[in-house]
């Protein structure tokens, strides 16, 4: 007597899930990817907004890189998608996605490591608060 199993084959090195592939395959790899644009100002037009993008720690973020993989980004957000199996596995919704095997945890505690931000330590100075940050803190993939 054969049984019969039901076993999903997709590219498991590209997506999460079947469920993924699908998404990307019917709706996200269709859809239009617009570049981040970059902060670019002449050597004496605005001064004080390129001393707050230094200031801030911002030049990363007003200067992104211009060659981009739309492939991988397609790939990035068909795996983001969180199928209800993850949210009960993970006891709620995640923020992490999946591109050509390597997991990405896009939550904004890891954005602000990547980021080198230091938005957190602006805000506690604030309210008069000094706080230690940890040294050679990497993001949590």
């Amino acid at each position: 007597m054969a049984s019969s199993s039901s076993v999903s084959v997709f590219d498991n090195y590209r997506f999460k899930t079947a469920f993924n592939e699908e998404l990307y395959n019917t709706i996200v790899k269709n859809k239009k990817v617009i570049a981040e644009c970059c902060i670019d100002l002449d050597e004496d037009e605005y001064p004080e907004v390129k001393e707050q993008i230094s200031l801030r720690g911002w030049r990363r973020l007003a200067a992104p890189k211009q060659e981009i993989s739309i492939e991988l980004i397609h790939e990035f957000y068909a795996n983001a998608i969180v199928i209800e199996e993850e949210i009960e596995e993970h006891g709620g919704h995640t923020f992490r996605s999946f591109v050509r095997g390597v997991p990405i945890d896009f939550s904004s505690e890891n954005i602000r490591i990547v980021m080198r931000s230091n938005m957190e330590a602006q805000h506690w100075s604030i309210k008069g608060a000094n706080p230690t940050k940890e040294a050679g803190t990497q993001p949590h993939f």
